[in-house]
C-alpha cells in the first residue's frame, strides 16, 4: 500500500447555519483501500462523503485528491469556492451511487453507462459503448443493454448505477448507503459487485449498514458520532471488540448479524 494516501480530509468542519455537522474529521484514504463508514443517522457520513466530492460546501479544513485540493483555493486566509467548471473536472475523479440510482429514465441502460464517457471524458460514442458494455458484463447485466430504467428491479438499477460510476475509472469510488432503498432479496447482489470491486483494488469509501459487508471487505472502519471520527481501526478490533459505550450501543442493533452482545 502506497504510504502517501490517495484522498486527506484534515480538519474539516461544516455548519448548516448553527448545526454544526462535521466537527474536525481527519481522514486518509489509500490506493485500493476500503474505508467503511458507519454509525447512526445524523452522525455526519453522507455530509463527509458529499464534501469530499465537492457537492456540499464547507467551512473549514482541507481535502487533497492526491496533490490537488478540492472544492477551494485559499485568498487572503479564507477559502474561495472554486468555479463550477473546475469541480466538474474535480467531480470526474470520483465515482459517486447514491442511495437513489439516479438514472435517465429515456435513456437504455447502455446509453446511461456510456452518457460520462462520452460527455465527460469526450471518447468517441463507438468507444463509450465498448467500455459501457464491459462494464454492464461485469455487473451481470449484459443481457439488458437495450432495457429502460423503469423495466429494470432495484438492485439492477444500482447496478447500472454502479457501473455507470465506475466506467469512467474514477480515482475513489464513494457508496452512500447504496442498499438501503432496496427490498432484502436484491441487496445481495449489489454487494456482490461490490465486493468484486474491492478485490479488483478500486479505492472506495462506503457508508453502509451492512455490517456483514463492513467485516469482510472493509480494511477500516470509521465510526462517526456527533460529527467527529469517534473510533476507527481494521473491522474485527471495530466491531467485535468495541471499546465505547456508544459504539457498543451501536453496533447492539446488530446483534444478531454480528454475534455479540
Amino acid at each position: 500500500m502506497a504510504a502517501d494516501p490517495v484522498l486527506r480530509i484534515m480538519n474539516l468542519h461544516k455548519r448548516y447555519g448553527a448545526l454544526e455537522v462535521l466537527r474536525g474529521v481527519s481522514l486518509d484514504v489509500h490506493r485500493g483501500q476500503v474505508v467503511a463508514l458507519i454509525g447512526s443517522s445524523g452522525s455526519g457520513k453522507t455530509t463527509l462523503l458529499r464534501c469530499v466530492n465537492a457537492l456540499e460546501d464547507y467551512q473549514q479544513g482541507q481535502i487533497y485528491l492526491e496533490d490537488e485540493r478540492i472544492g477551494y483555493h485559499e485568498a487572503n486566509g479564507r477559502l474561495v469556492r472554486l468555479s463550477e467548471s473546475r469541480l466538474a473536472r474535480q467531480r470526474s475523479e470520483f465515482g459517486m451511487v447514491f442511495q437513489s440510482y439516479n438514472l435517465f429514465p429515456h435513456m437504455t441502460v447502455l446509453d446511461n453507462v456510456a452518457l460520462g464517457l462520452m460527455h465527460v471524458q469526450r471518447k468517441p460514442r463507438r468507444d463509450s459503448e465498448r467500455i459501457a458494455l464491459s462494464w454492464l458484463e461485469r455487473v451481470g447485466l449484459a443481457d439488458k443493454i437495450k432495457a429502460y430504467p423503469f423495466q429494470l428491479s432495484g438492485g439492477q438499477q444500482q447496478r447500472v448505477a454502479i457501473a455507470r460510476a465506475v466506467a469512467t475509472q474514477p480515482k475513489v469510488m464513494l457508496f452512500d448507503e447504496v442498499t438501503s432503498a432496496l427490498d432484502p432479496e436484491l441487496i445481495g447482489e449489489v454487494l456482490t459487485v461490490m465486493q468484486d470491486l474491492a478485490r479488483s483494488g478500486q479505492t472506495m469509501l462506503v457508508v453502509s449498514h451492512e455490517m456483514i459487508f463492513v467485516r469482510d471487505v472493509a480494511h477500516r472502519v470509521v465510526f462517526m458520532d456527533g460529527g467527529v471520527i469517534a473510533a476507527q481501526g481494521p473491522p474485527d478490533q471495530i466491531l467485535l471488540h468495541p471499546e465505547t459505550e456508544r459504539l457498543r450501543a451501536f453496533l447492539g442493533r446488530f446483534h444478531g448479524v454480528l454475534g455479540h452482545g
